[in-house]
C-alpha cells in the first residue's frame, strides 16, 4: 500500500505568502478592454500560515494521490476559491457584474470608511 507524503512543517519564521512577479505597463487605474482572459499571470498573496500549509497538504496529497480531483498545483486549489469568492462579491455589492478592471492597485492598504 502506498502512504501519502509526509507533511513536513515549516519553521515558525517560514514562508507564509507565494511570491510571485509579473511586468505590467499603463496607468495605475482602469484598463477598459485590454484584458486577455485564461493568461496565467504571478502575484505575490499573503496567506494565513495555517490556511496556506493545510492548502499544500492537500495539494501535494491529491496530485499525487486522487487524479480524479484535477488537483495537480496549489493554483487548482486557489484558482477555483478566489473565482467562488469574487462571484459572490460581484453578486452582492456590484448586482452581479463584474467590477470595473485595473492594471494595478494602489499599494499600501485601503484606509478605513466609517
Amino acid at each position: 500500500m502506498t502512504h501519502p507524503p509526509e507533511a513536513v512543517p515549516e519553521p515558525a519564521g517560514g514562508v507564509n505568502e507565494i511570491t510571485v512577479a509579473v511586468t505590467v505597463s499603463g496607468s495605475d487605474q482602469v484598463t477598459g478592454e485590454d484584458r486577455q482572459t485564461g493568461r496565467r499571470v504571478q502575484r505575490t498573496v499573503n496567506f494565513d500560515q495555517d490556511v496556506l500549509e493545510r492548502a499544500r497538504a492537500a495539494a501535494t496529497y491529491l496530485a499525487a494521490y486522487e487524479a480524479e480531483a484535477g488537483v495537480r498545483s496549489l493554483a487548482d486549489i486557489v484558482n477555483p476559491a478566489v473565482e467562488a469568492y469574487v462571484t459572490e462579491l460581484e453578486r452582492r455589492y456590484n448586482d452581479g457584474a463584474a467590477f470595473r478592471p485595473v492594471f494595478r492597485m494602489p499599494p499600501g492598504r485601503p484606509s478605513r470608511r466609517a
